[in-house]
């Protein structure tokens, strides 16, 4: 019986999580995926005022509907690998545990890519979409890539988001954890803001050692509206050495960080919310359902 409970409130908490995360920051990351995938050097502003005027307010939330329909498998997935971990190892939570954390985020983070994957490789086919004859539907979207290509092309990407996300969430978990300890030792116990706090500093601290990766599989997947022979990034690899190479030819280092500080805020706004909402979703779960 408790272990039915502790998935049903991982399920629960997760998906609060994952619904917060994606809605409190999507406008960013349009605004990361377009400094990405157009080469020119701008900015955050820029690229905003473009877009808004353009395309207007609503072009921000371009994409969304993907990365809210997955949101319950990725972020259940991710919380529920973790926590899994956690409780498999019997892992004291009142203590420090780097190794633990780690290990466990990155557990976490290569099992939730393969609901990422699909997620994003959507959410960027709509968020690069500039003209008027735009795909309206997800699912429409989905079919005619399966249609072309079978379902291997839903999972295109695959390769550079396990790339991205192992190294992404080692380093949350273990700042995310750190950073709550830290702050319950001064006082004992944990208010909103100080897993605001944890969270903001776990997106930010996340992000700058996944970054390059996550350029990569940006690149990577959207070669989805390319014909297969027309591709440039091929390899045993999913193309992760082509592009790397690629990147590094045209833009030297600096072309890794292209879009960060819009990626950097994303993070930190999306993150805050998706731990917060987490928290509060199992607080919610322990006071008012499991007892």
């Amino acid at each position: 019986m408790d272990q039915w409970n502790d998935i049903l409130q991982d399920t629960f908490a997760g998906s609060i999580g994952g619904v917060t995360f994606v809605l409190s920051a999507h406008p960013f990351d349009t605004i990361k995926v377009r400094m990405q995938m157009f080469s020119e050097n701008t900015s955050i502003l820029k690229t905003a005022y473009k877009i808004f005027k353009y395309e207007g307010p609503f072009a921000f939330y371009k994409g969304v509907i993907s990365p809210l329909i997955f949101s319950f498998p990725v972020s259940v997935t991710l919380f529920a690998c973790y926590e899994q971990y956690m409780r498999y190892f019997q892992v004291d939570r009142d203590s420090y545990q780097l190794m633990h954390w780690g290990v466990g985020g990155a557990y976490a983070g290569f099992i939730q890519s393969f609901a990422t994957s699909p997620s994003e490789l959507f959410k960027i086919v709509f968020q690069m979409q500039i003209s008027e004859q735009e795909r309206k539907s997800v699912l429409r979207c989905i079919f005619e890539f399966v249609n072309k290509e079978g379902i291997a092309a839903v999972f295109k990407g695959i390769n550079s988001t396990i790339f991205r996300d192992i190294p992404q969430y080692t380093t949350f978990f273990i700042t995310f954890e750190s950073t709550k300890q830290y702050l319950q030792s001064e006082k004992g116990y944990l208010t909103i803001i100080d897993q605001f706090i944890a969270g903001i500093t776990a997106g930010l601290v996340c992000i700058c050692f996944s970054y390059p990766q996550d350029m990569v599989k940006t690149k990577i997947q959207y070669e989805i509206l390319e014909s297969k022979q027309n591709r440039k990034y091929k390899g045993i690899d999913g193309g992760i050495s082509m592009c790397i190479k690629e990147i590094y030819k045209t833009a030297g280092f600096k072309g890794f960080w292209q879009g960060f500080n819009s990626c950097a805020i994303y993070y930190m706004v999306a993150c805050s919310a998706q731990l917060v909402g987490y928290e509060q979703g199992r607080m919610f779960w322990d006071t008012y359902v499991k007892n």
